[in-house]
């Protein structure tokens, strides 16, 4: 468990460094008579990600000395409850692309509410109709922003 603290907090650095280099390259000066330039927030975003995964290297590197190794990064019987997340998750992503985000929406609601939450049908059918209805009529009707439609959801559209 610690060595993976230890390689998360070298992939944060290095993220962080690339990030910084780039926000030098676009120019992170504050200028008074122009303001900031285009890398300023970027380059002191990076910054913090740096120092703080400095620290955390640090206290690692201190724990891993001390207390060693540690145990398992996920715990006997623990990668379960993390795949019935991260599978639906996937295949509502995927689906987008094809039924879009709206019915995608419905069916993963639909699909982790009766299968994951052991819900009744009634309330699925209530919010898993109700819930990409709402976001369809929020976003694409109110605020007038599309959200991805896929090869088949852009040709159903709601009357409202």
């Amino acid at each position: 468990m610690r060595k993976a603290n230890l390689w998360l907090a070298l992939f944060l650095m290095l993220i962080g460094f690339i990030v910084m280099f780039d926000a030098v390259r676009l120019g992170f000066r504050y200028d008074p008579t122009s303001g900031p330039g285009a890398g300023y927030l970027p380059f002191y975003l990076a910054l913090g990600i740096i120092i703080c995964a400095g620290i955390i290297l640090i206290q690692g590197f201190r724990k891993l000395k001390k207390e060693g190794p540690g145990g398992r990064v996920i715990p006997e019987g623990g990668l379960k409850p993390i795949l019935w997340v991260l599978l639906p998750s996937t295949a509502m992503v995927i689906l987008v692309t094809f039924v879009g985000v709206h019915l995608a929406a419905a069916l993963y609601l639909a699909f982790y509410m009766r299968a994951v939450g052991k819900i009744g049908w009634l309330k699925v059918a209530i919010v898993s109709i109700l819930v990409p209805v709402s976001m369809y009529v929020v976003f694409d009707r109110l605020f007038l922003i599309p959200l991805p439609g896929g090869m088949l959801g852009s040709k159903i559209t709601l009357p409202f």
